[in-house]
């Protein structure tokens, strides 16, 4: 199933992801780690989680994979 990014077509209550991943971390849904950025063999990058053998494509990341990043002063 795929997901836009964007926040048209958006129902109330759907978890709304920013247009741009710049100032967000991707962590696990599951257990809250970072994960690891790989290169897929069509071109796509996915993130991995290996302590939960788990993942998702950097473009399609479900929901609670995106933490803000702290504020740089």
């Amino acid at each position: 199933m795929k997901r836009s990014l964007r926040a048209h077509g958006r129902t109330e209550g759907e978890a709304q992801h920013p247009a741009s991943g710049r100032g967000y971390a991707h962590v696990c849904p599951s257990c809250g780690q970072g994960m690891d950025l790989y290169d897929l063999r069509d071109g796509d990058q996915a993130y991995w989680c290996v302590p939960c053998a788990r993942g998702h494509r950097a473009g399609d990341p479900p929901p609670g994979a995106l933490r803000p990043l702290p504020e740089a002063s």
